[in-house]
């Protein structure tokens, strides 16, 4: 959080302070902390919606912080507009952060307010998620077993391929809004102007209140249908088909209909909530608690690496049609579409290797063992019960 504030002295690298506070932030403590918090108070058909509860904070980020740096850009005082932006901000999460680190329990076990009898109550409520609780020992067993499972590197690439359309637009977006002209429609000529800077970061903002509302959604119908993949493959098309809009009505630089590319861009923050759900489907699909630390960090390494591969993909050569940088959206999110459909028939193939397993245990045997299982810190892989989420 105490990055937040250094960052406000960097003057001559606004965007490099920008880019690192945003990474250290989710990197380092928000997501794989609050997806192990999750996965130990909730049953897996109620992680979805919980996860989308702390993960569209960022899609209104992006519509506070839009509407602040707006308001921001037009003040005119001898101390940086951006640095007091950043100094806002930046107090603002080391108060949040206070109060988290002081109200929010680590464990059912670790909460304060709850009486002993409570505790059991909130364990055994998600005994069937045959998923353990916290354990403070570190197991290399279960830290080597993430590095051997084939679904970590699926869900790793899977990242990767989320985070590298998010790396360009989550960066260049206001650039491309530059490029687009508020006041005519139709063909255009080649000096027609663009929003200025002031008017770009303002627009950034129904870019956010889209990716909100997808998120909720998205979490919602992911509890409700019982199904992950299904329901990230849906929330991924709409950007893939707002990159072919970004290519078909500004083919070289020159826009053909500027209110259906704001539209494109609008309609780009789709995406995010895919992200989102393999947070859930982490959350879901893991059991033993190192293995869960394990999974959440090559997770979000694999985040920062696509969001770096992400910013590499729109080059200043290009501008102001960026090309190379739309086409990667297309190919990556594709690319994405077919990982997720390897991911659920992996998960169907090991689900159906435990009921074989369990097929020549007699009922006692399966009452007794499943109790031992539910709360044995064993990993997903070592628990014939425990089942994959699609």
């Amino acid at each position: 959080m105490l990055f937040e504030h250094c960052s406000a002295s960097l003057k001559a690298g606004m965007d490099v302070s920008s880019e690192l506070r945003i990474r250290v932030d989710e990197s380092c403590s928000v997501a794989p902390i609050l997806v192990l918090i999750i996965a130990m108070w909730y049953k897996k058909n109620e992680q979805g919606r919980r996860v989308s509860w702390f993960y569209v904070c960022n899609s209104l980020t992006q519509i506070f912080g839009g509407c602040v740096a707006y308001g921001v850009s037009f003040a005119s005082t001898g101390f940086a507009t951006w640095r007091i932006f950043y100094i806002a901000i930046g107090a603002l999460t080391i108060v949040v952060g206070a109060l988290v680190a002081v109200f929010l329990p680590d464990s059912p076990v670790k909460a304060r307010r709850f009486t002993d009898a409570e505790k059991v109550a909130a364990l055994m409520r998600v005994k069937d998620n045959q998923s353990g609780t916290q354990n403070a020992h570190i197991k290399s067993s279960q830290v080597l077993e993430s590095f051997k499972d084939i679904r970590m590197w699926l869900i790793c690439l899977a990242t990767m391929l989320s985070s590298i359309p998010n790396g360009g637009i989550s960066n260049f977006t206001s650039i491309l809004l530059e490029t687009f002209d508020p006041n005519k429609d139709g063909l255009m000529s080649d000096n027609a102007p663009g929003y200025t800077s002031q008017q770009a970061l303002i627009l950034t903002a129904p870019t956010g209140g889209i990716g909100a509302v997808m998120v909720l959604l998205v979490g919602y119908l992911s509890d409700r249908w019982r199904d992950r993949s299904l329901v990230m493959i849906i929330v991924i098309i709409p950007t893939i088909l707002s990159g072919c809009l970004m290519i078909g009505l500004d083919p070289n630089g020159i826009p053909k209909n500027k209110s259906g590319l704001l539209a494109a861009s609008f309609l780009s923050g789709t995406f995010g909530a895919a992200f989102m759900l393999l947070l859930a489907w982490n959350a879901s699909n893991i059991a033993g608690h190192s293995k869960k630390v394990t999974a959440n960090a090559l997770t979000l390494v694999a985040f920062a690496v696509g969001n770096i591969l992400g910013t590499q993909t729109f080059q200043q050569k290009e501008a102001p049609g960026y090309k190379s940088g739309k086409i990667s959206i297309i190919a990556t999110l594709s690319a994405l579409i077919l990982v997720v459909i390897a991911l659920r028939l992996y998960n169907d193939h090991l689900n159906k290797m435990n009921q074989k397993a369990l097929a020549g245990m007699s009922d006692d045997e399966k009452a007794g063992l499943r109790g031992k299982m539910a709360f044995a810190d064993q990993t997903d892989r070592r628990n014939p019960f425990f089942v994959y989420t699609h």
